[in-house]
């Protein structure tokens, strides 16, 4: 790990507003466009970012005559805070100067864009080996990673293309994870989380699909075929679209109360259920309707006399 002066390292987090820590010590980083370097470098760490990439990352094609001079004063002020105590004009241990351009030094545990791609690698990597468990675990590591809009307030063409893409990985790790959920038979879990998502992204038919499915299973068909109803009327209201063929088919399918739709097997062998009930701890009682051999059932409990063999 890279560490400066008194050997804290540096992390830097870009999955919500851009923030930086030294340690346990935040770190201040000033203003919007100095965010957006950070950041920018941050995304593109141990490489090398040129004066004119970053430039445009912060005004886009139409920079101010002072933009070149801004960035320098933007990158000067960004050592001092990375490393206060280092010494004048000597060599920096996280931003430095390379070729035309700057590069930011970090390990992959610095940044929680690199810890998110190596959580959703391995959960991937899970799901491929048939372990669902383990990828259900990797993909909540990766989520919870997550704070708000990623590079919030960050201005700027490069900060506004990274937040859709960011975005977009989010939402399709979101799937994924939802798909081992219902594979694991967690589908009242996943309608749960589904519907705050479709309220949110409600033109996604992935999403959508996930939380008829879910609904499904957990034996609401009617509030299932609500939901799709409700994206065929956003869909044509904003778009003037109808629903997706795949969409359009798992419609069908509920109304048709289709067995494939039921979980898959799998579900019952590597899953614990969604309820666990808990076994009486007692005998069962008496059975009050269960009459007419009285004989029968006290003449084991009345004792026994033994006949002795006559000699």
């Amino acid at each position: 790990m890279v560490t400066a002066d008194h050997g804290r390292p540096l992390l830097v987090r870009l999955l919500g507003p851009v923030r930086a820590w030294q340690g346990d010590r935040e770190l201040e980083l000033g203003g919007p466009q100095r965010q957006v370097v950070l950041g920018l470098l941050a995304l593109r760490a141990n490489r090398a970012v040129s004066r004119g990439e970053l430039i445009d990352g912060i005004w886009g094609e139409d920079p101010p005559p002072s933009a070149v001079n801004a960035l320098h004063v933007h990158v000067a002020v960004l050592r001092r805070t990375l490393e206060p105590h280092r010494a004048s004009r000597a060599p920096g241990k996280f931003l430095l100067a390379a070729g035309p351009g700057y590069s930011l030094r970090l390990d992959p545990g610095d940044l929680d864009a690199q810890m998110f791609s190596r959580h959703l690698d391995a959960a991937r990597g899970s799901r491929a080996a048939g372990d669902l468990s383990a990828a259900a675990r990797e993909f909540d590591a990766a989520l919870r990673l997550w704070q708000a809009v990623p590079l919030s307030g960050a201005p700027g063409p490069w900060a506004e293309i990274e937040r859709v893409r960011l975005i977009e990985v989010r939402l399709t790790a979101i799937e994924e994870r939802t798909e081992i959920m219902l594979m694991l038979g967690r589908a009242a879990a996943a309608a749960a989380e589904l519907a705050g998502l479709v309220r949110e992204y409600p033109l996604r038919e992935g999403l959508r699909g996930q939380l008829m499915l879910a609904l499904y299973r957990c034996g609401r068909q009617a509030d299932a075929l609500a939901t799709f109803a409700a994206g065929r009327r956003i869909l044509r209201q904003e778009l003037g679209l109808e629903p997706g063929q795949g969409l359009r088919r798992l419609h069908e399918q509920i109304m048709a109360a289709d067995a494939a739709l039921g979980p898959p097997a799998v579900a019952v062998t590597v899953a614990a259920p969604e309820r666990i009930w808990a076994a009486p701890a007692q005998l069962p009682g008496e059975v009050d309707a269960f009459t007419g051999r009285a004989g029968e059932l006290a003449a084991p409990r009345r004792p026994r006399r033994l006949r002795l063999p006559r000699r």
